[in-house]
Order: structure tokens, then sequence, then C-alpha cells
């Protein structure tokens, strides 16, 4: 961006008769503007999941401003002077803004795009002066584009002070080479060929990536584009956000990615990234997380994590740093151990207006499993998940686990908490807490708990397993044993709750509605317990009867 003074000659009356004078003072400049503009930045808001696109809040950067001091110029302010410019001819100088028809014109004599050819675009002379050039000119390309000599792919900083997005063609060793210079140059914005499939063969990166490592802030913005690893390929992940590098990644798909963590994306501790309207898809890790491992800060926004997979935990995703999912779909992903959707481990993970159906896992939580972690999901659905062990949606092991205006449904599992099951261990905690939402047509076998297990392992030790529901309903779930809820030595609080039309499967006691080893006490008159089968209530459940 360039900032221009002129003189006070609001009169007019200090025009010299003779010819005139013209002066420019290059600044370098990292500070606020000379008019008092300091900045620009474009925003962009991502919309609901679906949306074509989203514009990034990009870095921005002061390069050079330009002081003209009023000189030469002819009389004109509106008119176009002898050479066809718009402009005023006090600012332009004798050819012009742009020099379209200087001397020698825009492009120079030859049209040539030399980086530094005498008469060319990017000449020596380039600069609104005797030759006509650009506004930066300096050997600067178009809109200060270039360093090299392809000006789409060196990108830089244009005329008005934007960073400006290198176009990465649609080859997989230029997109390679963008990244590379992105991190040799503390940063950049690549854009990805639209309709591209960029096929990658090369193992390029520590670790198995087959794109350089992310190690400065770097933004890819794609547009219907994708990234696979071509069929002949070795095994890699697509990106691998090193400490203190930034990835924002935006409208592309990630698909075929094959390693140990992150099959698509791996995240170190320190590292960040920003994942928006994006699909990731029939990536698959030997280890943890089928499409991300996060181990620093991930954001993902409006993106499909679908048919990953992963031998380990997190068929979708690895989760030990801070996950934030909005308006996301995890489907069908699957995991050999815990979590076939999400796996969290002693991290921390909140989700908003998004969804997990369909995913599988061998051990626990088959939408969700988190141990020792944190997990706040809102507004979210968890739908037709299954495991082989406890927790059908989610599978909570010394965890504080928040839910508010959540539907749990249609989830199974086989080993207990068809829906949700929440387990202590030792001298740990693991609390549950469900506010406003449903709870609805879960099953499992097992340990019973058709909607929810709650279930302290330890209680000698004193490990406690709390469960506290308020305005939620528990409904049309089914289990051996407490077909709405089964509590072993854990603690419940019921506020403002439905518990109704559940089925035990085991005719004597098998507490359709509640079944329980030890009193439940912390019921409130507003809460109900009624229409399940065979009976309400096994074990003491206060204002609960038959």
């Amino acid at each position: 961006m360039s900032n221009y003074l002129r003189k006070n000659d609001d009169t007019g009356k200090k025009k010299a008769a003779g010819t005139r004078g013209r002066r420019k003072v290059w600044l370098v400049s990292g500070v606020a503007g000379l008019t008092g503009v300091v900045s620009l930045a474009a925003i962009g808001v991502g919309t609901s999941a679906g949306a074509a696109g989203m514009d990034r809040l990009t870095d921005l950067t002061w390069s050079t401003a330009e002081q003209f001091v009023k000189g030469d110029g002819g009389s004109g302010r509106g008119d176009r002077n002898e050479h066809g410019d718009r402009g005023k001819q006090d600012e332009r100088g004798e050819h012009g803004d742009r020099g379209e028809q200087g001397e020698h014109g825009d492009r120079g004599e030859h049209g040539n795009r030399d980086e530094r050819g005498e008469h060319g675009n990017q000449g020596k002379q380039g600069d609104r002066g005797e030759h006509g050039g650009k506004e930066q000119g300096h050997g600067k390309g178009k809109e200060q584009g270039g360093k090299g000599e392809n000006d789409k792919e060196q990108g830089g900083q244009g005329q008005n002070g934007s960073v400006q997005a290198v176009e990465v063609s649609c080859n997989a060793d230029r997109l390679i080479a963008a990244i590379t210079r992105a991190n040799a140059d503390n940063g950049g914005t690549l854009k990805l060929a639209k309709g591209c499939t960029y096929s990658l063969t090369v193992n390029n990166g520590p670790g198995g990536s087959g794109l350089p490592p992310i190690t400065q802030n770097i933004t890819i913005t794609g547009e219907d584009t994708t990234l696979t690893r071509a069929a002949n390929a070795a095994s890699f992940r697509f990106f691998d956000v090193a400490p203190g590098g930034h990835l924002r990644l935006s409208n592309t798909t990630l698909t075929g990615g094959n390693g140990p963590t992150g099959a698509a994306i791996l995240v170190r501790t320190g590292g960040v990234a920003d994942i928006t309207n994006a699909t990731l898809v029939n990536n698959d890790a030997t280890t943890t997380g089928g499409a991300i491992h996060n181990e620093g800060t991930t954001t993902v926004t409006n993106t499909t994590i679908r048919n990953n997979s992963a031998t380990q935990a997190g068929g979708g995703i690895h989760n030990t740093g801070l996950l934030t999912l909005t308006e996301t779909k995890i489907h069908a992903n699957v995991a050999g151990a815990a979590g076939g959707g999400i796996n969290n481990l002693a991290g921390t993970l909140t989700t908003t207006k998004s969804a997990l159906n369909g995913n599988r896992s061998v051990g626990a939580g088959g939408g969700i499993a988190s141990e020792r972690g944190i997990v706040d999901i809102t507004d979210t659905e968890l739908t037709d998940n299954t495991t082989g062990v406890t927790g059908g949606g989610i599978g909570a092991l010394n965890t504080q686990l928040v839910l508010r205006n959540t539907t749990i449904t249609r989830n199974a599992s086989v080993g207990g908490g068809g829906g949700i099951a929440n387990t202590a261990t030792l001298l740990l905690t693991s609390s549950t807490v469900i506010e406003n939402s449903k709870i609805t047509e879960n099953f499992t076998n097992g340990l019973g708990g058709g909607g929810i297990l709650n279930h302290d392992l330890t209680p000698a030790t004193g490990g406690t397993a709390t469960l506290t529901l308020r305005n939620t309903e528990t409904s049309r779930n089914k289990a051996t044993l407490g077909g709405g809820i089964r509590n072993i030595n854990g603690t419940i609080t019921l506020n403002r709750t439905t518990i109704a039309t559940n089925t035990a499967l085991t005719n004597n006691g098998g507490g359709g509605g509640i079944h329980t080893n030890v009193p439940i006490t912390a019921v409130d008159p507003s809460s109900t317990v009624g229409n399940n089968r065979p009976n309400h209530c096994t074990g003491t459940v206060t204002n609960c009867f038959g």
C-alpha cells in the first residue's frame, strides 16, 4: 500500500511557470501509514456445512510506503493527460500512473518478463518514472508478485499491501516447492488449482509425510481440490505440523493417506491447525488417528471426516491436545481399540453443532472415547455408533464430561452403556453432567444400562463415578439390567428428568427404568420414573415406586 502526501497548494497561486521538479521518497515502514491508514485485513466467515468456500483471515505485512511531493504535472485533475492517464497529473508524472502510454509501456519495449530487463515489466526503471513501470517497480513483479520467473507461482505483496496468494499449478512437485519456499519465507498463502487432484508419490518429510513439514504460518486454500497418495506410492501422511507451525487448510479433500499416527494430518505439540470446509476420507493409520492425530491445537469447522481407520485408537481423530469441532461430521470411522470416531486421551475436546454417526470401535467408545480428559459437547448428535466394550455413543473413563442440548440415540454396546458409559477407577473421579438432552433408543447387554451405565470400578479405593441429569429425557432404551440407567457403586442426581418407556430384558427385577446396587436419594419431585418394563426401579430410588 502507498501513502501519498501532497504539498499544501489549495490556492494554486504558487505554481511555477517553468518546468517543475518532482521528487520521490521511498519509505520502508512497519508502522502506521502516513495518512492514518494502519492496516487492512480480509476476514471470512465460516458458513454451514457444505458451504462452497471460506475466505481466511490473512496476515498483513507492510513493505513500502511511497511519498510524493507535488511537482510538474500539468493543470487538470480529472482530465486525461497527454498520454491518456486518468489520475491526477500532479502525482503521476510525465508518462502517467502505470505508464500504459509511456515511453516503454508497462512491460517494456519488448513486452518480456525479464526480472532485471532494461525495459521490462520488472526493469530498474519500472517505478512510475520515465519508463512508466508498475507502482512498486524496482525488480518486483506484477503487483510485487515475484522473486522468481513465474509470476503466478511466486506471490508476495500487492499494490495495496495485502498478502497475495501464490497460485500453485496442478502439479505435485510445484506444491512441494511452494510449501518449501513458504517455510523459508516465514509463511505464506497458497492457492491450489481449481478441480485439481495433486497425486503425491514421494515421502518428502521425516516421519512419513508426502509434503514438507509445516514450520511457519501457512494457509492453503483449495477449490474442489484433492490431495491423494498415488496407489503405488510408499506409505505417508499428507501434512506434518511441526512445533511453531500453523496450518490453515480449506476447501480441500485429503484421501488415501497412510502413516503410523495421523494418516492425513499430524499436529505435533506446539503446532496449530485450522481445518475448514474440508473432507478427510479413506485414510488409514497403523496406530492412532485415522485422519488426524492432534498433540497441539486443532480446530475443525464445516468438515467431513469419514471412512478412516486406525488399528489402535481414534478411527477418525486421536487427541491428546486441544481439539475443537464445529458443524463437523464424523462418520463411519473404525478403531481397533478405543474411540471409533474420536479418542481423547488426557486432552480437551469441545464439540458444537456436530454429528458423530455410524462409527465403530473394538474398545470403548464407539462414537467418542475419553480417558482422563475433558469433553464438552453442545448441540450435537451421536447416533448409530457401536462398540465391543462399553459406551456405544460415549465411553468416559476418569473424565469430566458435559452434554448440553445433545441427542444420544440408537447406539449399541456389548459390554454396557448403550448410550453412555461413565466409569471411574482407582482414586480418580469420572463425572458426567447432562442437561436439556435426550438419551433414546440405545441398547446394550453385558453389565446393562441401555441409556447410561454409571460404574465405580474400585469404590474401596475412593474412586467416584457421578452422574447428574437435568431436564433430560431417558426413554425407549433397552438392556439386560437397567433399561434406562444402571448404577454400580456410583452417585446419581436427577433434576426435572424423565426416565420412561425403557425396558429391562431380565424379567425378574431387571429395573426397566433404573437398576442400582446402592441407594439413589437425590431425585427431585419434578422428576418422573414411569411406564418402564418389567418394573420401574430395582434397588432404592427416591420417588420411584414399583
